[in-house]
């Protein structure tokens, strides 16, 4: 990998070189009638979409969740699992779900009946709502091995271990945050805002994705591979991965993502006090997390990963958010050391 264009999505098709080639597993899709939400508003022919890997134990003890990251899908996380993954499916029977508002479960771009705009706002806790209702109403999963999950992939994580304290035994969050910092905050108000403005005011789409490629080649790695590129071709490099991205991502649905994670925080529940929320974790939680990232910032997860007694493991690298597609095969034998645990 020579630089940092092209969000996590397209970056998995190439990157990763320790998940062990697989069939992929047919799509199927849980319909869950109404979600009701925590803005109080409701999401009607709520459906989502997961795939599932390896297989159930008699004793129904060896599942482990992945929800998806920020504009990700089930099949993103193909070439992470495995014996040699990040999970390995011939241990676990591993739920890979879509997050809602993904363009794959339910979303702007999809929902039948608020389509767009009328899309109601989703907040982080309502995707692990409807992960839970999969598990319990549709897949009859009482209880969880582990829950594994990549940037806002890790926010769930967090979420599930707040929210669902005594149904998962073990917690990783990779690159993800019990709540946004300031800096987060700065760069997706400043994606959001690249959206949704640039439509407001008639910014042609190939513009808007240009501009939004520019701010992931800033933030997804560091300075130093970025600069891998020529400095006179980086441009062409840029509009290039804009026209991948148009390809493979809604900008409404990312859009509605992004908002979810911008007020994302699991304390919230807990008058805003990280304390209490991490008062209230049973599971055993592994937080991995690089100072190089500079797309979720690692404080707030160190910070809680100290009030819970969490395991850490801190990796620096040029790669910065991308550090899981990087150390794929450290980080993998990290997780099954502390899932077998």
């Amino acid at each position: 990998m020579t630089r940092a264009g092209a969000t996590l999505t397209l970056l998995l098709a190439s990157a990763i070189h320790g998940g062990a080639a697989q069939s992929p597993p047919s799509p199927r899709i849980a319909a869950l009638g109404t979600c009701p939400l925590e803005s109080g508003d409701s999401l009607p022919h709520c459906r989502v979409l997961y795939r599932t890997f390896g297989v159930l134990s008699e004793a129904r003890d060896n599942t482990v969740l992945v929800p998806t990251w920020l504009g990700g899908r089930s099949a993103d996380w193909i070439p992470l699992l495995g014996p040699t993954g990040l999970v390995d499916t011939t241990v676990y029977f591993v739920v890979v779900v879509d997050a809602l508002a993904d363009g794959a479960s339910s979303s702007p771009s999809n929902s039948p009946t608020r389509p767009g705009a009328v899309f109601p706002a989703i907040a982080v806790g309502d995707m692990v709502e409807s992960q839970h209702r999969l598990l319990t109403e549709r897949l009859g999963i009482s209880h969880l091995r582990g829950v594994v999950g990549v940037s806002m992939g890790g926010m769930q994580a967090f979420e599930w271990a707040t929210r669902y304290p005594t149904f998962v035994d073990r917690i990783v969050s990779i690159v993800g945050s019990p709540r946004i910092s300031a800096y987060d905050r700065v760069l997706w108000n400043a994606v959001l805002t690249t959206i949704e403005g640039g439509r407001r005011y008639g910014v042609p789409e190939d513009s808007i994705w240009v501009q939004f490629d520019r701010l992931l080649t800033l933030h997804l790695a560091t300075p130093a591979m970025v600069n891998r590129t020529p400095s006179p071709d980086i441009e062409e490099q840029v509009a290039v991965d804009a026209k991948g991205l148009a390809t493979v991502v809604n900008l409404t649905d990312f859009a509605s993502q992004t908002r979810a994670v911008l007020t994302h925080d699991v304390a919230r529940a807990y008058g805003g006090d990280l304390t209490r929320a991490a008062a209230a974790v049973r599971a055993r939680v592994l937080v991995v997390y690089s100072w190089d990232d500079h797309v979720v910032s690692a404080q707030p997860a160190v910070a809680f990963a100290s009030l819970v007694g969490a395991d850490t493991l801190s990796i620096p690298s040029e790669c910065g958010h991308q550090v899981f597609t990087c150390e794929a095969e450290r980080i993998g034998a990290a997780i099954a050391t502390f899932l077998a645990r």
